[in-house]
């Protein structure tokens, strides 16, 4: 089974980046299913409205994940059983939408997880390990043979922490919310598929990680209260990995990095 996963898509020149680059992406990986974190697809880059669910859907996104600004649209608890989305397990587990779903994928099932970090975040979840246990028995129960974990977290070795605890028990643990590509792809000694971070899709070289210069250099530079802005025009990048997994044992055979300009056309 060939899995892409598409890093947090920003803002609308996320969505449009998906929209213009995400076919041949998929056709030249021959990827079995799609997944995508949207939880900064907004067009102010925080939260996921229904509309922002449908144009990543009409991309060719199958399956999206959430993170730490799942409620920042509060329509998303009105769709968010409704759609194929998964939110943090660990966040919120009374309120609307849920932390993992299986699915069908070529006749073999498919589990896809959300957690989210506890260290630096501004929303502080469950514990992440016993969630991730709890997460591995109900997908295992409902027959997936093949487990996708995209662990949504600031700290780098709480990520790999993470990968580690998992290994063996999941085919690939991704992690996402710092929104630059790194370069520790692996796959682990137990089988599981790992990468701190799998970078952002949308206008990154001519962004701070999505948000314009101005509004953030006020924040760090003065220490002055400001509002961020997404940067709408740029070079337009979709970034993410290709993760080749084997159906029988659940294990990774591989993963790769994906990092490419999109033009649209003029």
């Amino acid at each position: 089974m060939i899995i892409l996963f598409i890093g947090d898509v920003f803002g609308a020149a996320g969505r449009d980046a998906l929209f213009h680059g995400l076919y041949n992406i998929k056709k030249r990986e021959g990827a079995d299913i799609c997944i995508a974190n949207g939880e900064n697809a907004a067009s102010n880059g925080r939260g996921l409205s229904g509309r922002d669910a449908r144009d990543i859907m009409e991309s060719g996104v199958d399956v999206i994940t959430m993170g730490n600004h799942v409620w920042s649209c509060r329509e998303f608890e009105e769709f968010a059983d409704r759609l194929p989305v998964v939110r943090p397990a660990n966040i919120g587990r009374n309120r609307p939408g849920k932390g993992y779903v299986v699915t069908d994928v070529n006749g073999v099932k498919l589990g896809i997880a959300n957690v989210e970090g506890r260290a630096f975040m501004d929303i502080v979840g469950d514990d992440v390990f016993g969630t991730a246990d709890d997460l591995v028995a109900a997908m295992k129960a409902e027959g997936a043979a093949v487990t996708f974990f995209d662990f949504h977290a600031e700290a780098t070795s709480e990520k790999k922490m993470f990968a580690m605890y998992l290994d063996g028990r999941a085919t690939a643990v991704v992690g996402t919310h710092t929104h630059v590509q790194t370069a520790d792809e692996t796959v682990l000694p137990g089988g599981t598929a790992f990468i701190t971070d799998a970078g952002m899709t949308g206008i990154s070289r001519e962004s701070v990680i999505g948000m314009a210069y101005k509004g953030v250099f006020e924040k760090f530079a003065m220490g002055r209260k400001a509002s961020f802005e997404a940067v709408k025009a740029g070079t337009l990048e979709i970034r993410g990995v290709v993760i080749d997994a084997d159906e029988k044992t659940g294990k990774a055979r591989s993963i790769k990095r994906i990092a490419e300009i999109v033009e649209p056309p003029v």
